[in-house]
């Protein structure tokens, strides 16, 4: 793949309620090092962790001890955009970079022993498109393989609206791939149903959509509006409007991601598993 490393680092901004062992802050106890208050012996035996100064300061004599929260895993869903425009590419489609950055993903999920699952959307989310949560990714993993030579025809992106009913009810770390060419308020209805969640959108655009154009020739332009396909005889400053126009989609898209809290992570034609190792230090905290 040419990347520089095959993971990178991430971590969650809230107590995960995962029973199964991993390396995020939870609020289950455990043997873990976060101290998480104290209790009597008798509703946690366990005599290696008495606390002696807090049992005789109790006047009533119990034996206190203290108690402790594990390191828990966390779900994580990847949710792939399966529509026509992802076919886009000429060396490599968006469905295969697509499936280059969802391998990362994987990995990297599993070197924190965390749960991961994966979804694909077009019309609708698509059954059989879907691995559901597991530590062992094996069904994740052969749709990642899948997509990377996927060839979609004359579909939409509509079900990224109902990509919240395929997700755990536990709080997840979902990654949303997509180019994005879509109405925003489609955008906004998907977002709007998963603020239970955290989600990074990864804005997966090509350069040869835009900036990489001939000052002269013929080409197919989609419009992210109306998804209908146009044939445009391009000149210099069409050139120029059509590279200004996806200026301002990327001010668009920012703006409606950070109004539900999930700045869009945004990739072109490249994927630095260190860059997005620097957008989880810069917006989640540990």
């Amino acid at each position: 793949m040419g990347f520089q490393t095959d993971t990178f680092d991430y971590h969650i901004s809230w107590k995960t309620r995962g029973h199964h062992p991993g390396q995020h802050k939870s609020d289950q106890r455990g043997m873990g090092i976060e101290f998480a208050g104290h209790s009597n012996l008798l509703d946690y035996p366990d005599p290696r962790r008495i606390d002696l100064r807090q049992t005789i300061r109790d006047p009533l004599e119990q034996i206190y001890v203290r108690i402790f929260n594990q390191r828990s895993s966390t779900p994580v869903m990847i949710a792939s955009d399966l529509s026509s425009s992802m076919n886009f590419g000429l060396e490599k489609s968006k469905l295969r970079f697509a499936s280059e950055i969802s391998t990362v993903i994987s990995n990297s999920v599993s070197t924190r022993s965390d749960a991961i699952g994966f979804i694909g959307f077009n019309d609708q989310t698509e059954t059989k498109w879907w691995a559901p949560i597991s530590y062992r990714p094996h069904r994740t993993n052969l749709l990642i393989d899948k997509l990377k030579n996927y060839h979609p025809k004359n579909s939409s992106h509509k079900g990224i609206k109902r990509v919240f009913k395929v997700l755990p009810k536990d709080h997840t770390l979902v990654f949303l791939m997509s180019d994005f060419h879509m109405p925003i308020k489609d955008i906004e209805e998907c977002l709007s149903k998963l603020t239970k969640h955290t989600i990074v959108p990864i804005v997966i655009w090509s350069k040869a959509e835009y900036q990489d154009l001939p000052n002269f020739g013929i080409m197919n332009l989609n419009d992210p509006e109306t998804g209908k396909n146009t044939t445009l005889f391009l000149r210099k400053k069409l050139k120029e409007k059509i590279i200004g126009n996806f200026e301002k989609r990327k001010v668009e898209l920012k703006n409606i991601f950070l109004k539900y809290n999930s700045p869009p992570f945004f990739v072109e034609d490249k994927f630095d598993p260190l860059d997005m190792s620097q957008y989880f230090n810069e917006y989640f905290y540990a």
